[in-house]
């Protein structure tokens, strides 16, 4: 062992002569063993600092044993292996780097060499053209999050060391395939994409510019913005090669989301709020009287919530919101739009059904509500709900109309002891001209 460092110190001896700066690692852990001055001063580190360091605090993409493993399976198979990438010096500051990969078997064991330029130094002019590649190549790489190249004709598809930095991948983790593409779309993004870009690739429409879901290393998936253009086409017209740039705007599709749910959400009970409820109400409203279906809806108010308040403050009253909305969430069905209507009242929207199926329905919600305690100061509470039911077309056609003639059947039920569910029950002639918007009533 001592007989093999000595060894390796008078190589470094050699390396330190080269501009170049040279690492060698050792091939089963990726560990650095020796550092020239080139490396030492590039990394902004002393020799006794990098030595035993591993190969994840000095590359950016490579964050784990397994990418390191895929690196070595490359190396295994061609004599070196050339890249550009992103090194870390000591301060974390990353640097783009144009480098080469050697894997060498010495003294019964195998290294790996590590050759690489900094290529954030500024490019002379008495730099010849050729000289300027590897700058050329990396500004081609590292100018947008991702680039993708696609030669239709073979299937392969290089995926630039940006884009697969983003997702969470290392050099050689993801194959050069279409299917590799496709596979990492969000299921409820795919068919989306699929139908547009081959609609981009024969003509039918004149741009490729997307946002969808790609799945990430860790099974998470981040939204991109993918823009292609074809640049080749043969004799008749196919599209024969394409290439696209993908930027990275998860950050801002979270932010659109979080402002939606704020816009749309119920912030105590976590239902939709009552304007966009509303939104939902019509929808389903429309579409009943476009295709002749059922519609009926469910208006429904806590019992004594003013008691309870009054007795046990605002936030057991909240508290006694936020357990109610879950158990209306709970009995209501997938199709169904249930709301907070207003301080202690709810509003539940049920397409496709008459109002006998709709009673049943409020009458499960009224049985499991009374039957879910609250817990309150060691004391167990019951709540009790009453609902009035209205359906559509047998007594209105307007939103309006319908929560006007619920609202009369829930008075019926508060007055009939509460802790029950009525239905309305009169004439609806000429009621379903009103149109006047409900969440503005």
């Amino acid at each position: 062992m001592i007989g093999e460092a000595s060894a390796l110190s008078r190589y470094m001896e050699a390396f330190d002569q080269l501009r170049e700066a040279i690492l060698v690692l050792n091939s089963a852990d990726g560990v650095v063993l020796g550092a020239n001055r080139a490396a030492c001063k590039q990394m902004l580190m002393s020799p006794e600092q990098l030595v035993g360091m591993d190969i994840f605090r000095v590359r950016g993409e490579i964050t784990d044993a397994a990418q390191w493993a895929q690196t070595l399976q490359q190396l295994s198979a061609m004599p070196s292996v050339r890249m550009h990438h992103w090194h870390l010096r000591a301060n974390r500051q990353a640097f783009p780097v144009e480098e080469i990969l050697h894997l060498v078997h010495w003294d019964g064991q195998d290294y790996v060499i590590s050759t690489s330029r900094d290529l954030a130094q500024r490019v002379t002019r008495q730099e010849e053209p050729a000289d300027r590649e590897p700058l050329l190549s990396f500004v081609l790489t590292e100018a947008t999050d991702g680039m993708w190249d696609w030669n239709v004709k073979t299937g392969n598809v290089f995926y630039s060391l940006p884009l697969k930095r983003m997702l969470g991948f290392g050099p050689y983790e993801i194959q050069h395939t279409v299917e590799s593409w496709s596979q990492s779309i969000h299921p409820d993004d795919r068919g989306r994409v699929e139908e547009h870009l081959h609609r981009y690739m024969h003509g039918i429409v004149d741009r490729y510019n997307l946002e969808y879901r790609l799945k990430t290393r860790q099974g998470g998936y981040l939204w991109i913005n993918d823009r292609g253009l074809v640049t080749g086409r043969d004799a008749d017209g196919k599209a024969m090669r394409v290439v696209g740039m993908v930027q990275n705007i998860n950050a801002r599709k979270v932010m659109e989301e979080q402002l939606l749910k704020m816009a749309t959400t119920d912030e105590l009970t976590g239902l939709m709020n009552r304007r966009a409820g509303y939104v939902a109400f019509e929808r389903l409203l429309a579409d009943c009287a476009r295709d002749g279906g059922q519609l009926a809806i469910a208006l429904l108010d806590l019992d004594s919530f003013k008691q309870l308040n009054d007795r046990y403050g605002h936030i057991t009253g909240d508290h006694a919101l936020s357990v109610a909305a879950r158990v209306f969430a709970s009995v209501a069905r997938a199709d169904d739009v249930l709301m907070r209507w207003g301080g202690e009242e709810f509003l539940l929207v049920m397409p496709g059904v008459d109002t006998t199926t709709a009673v049943g329905i409020a009458e499960r919600i009224r049985t499991t509500l009374e039957n879910t305690p609250l817990q309150v100061a060691g004391t167990e509470l019951h709540l009790t709900v009453s609902g009035g039911v209205a359906s559509c077309p047998c007594e209105g056609c307007s939103a309006r109309v319908l929560v006007q003639q619920a609202d009369t059947a829930l008075y019926q039920a508060k007055n009939n002891g509460r802790n029950r569910i009525e239905r309305f029950v009169g004439d609806c002639a000429g009621n379903c001209d009103d149109s006047t918007p409900v969440a503005d009533a």
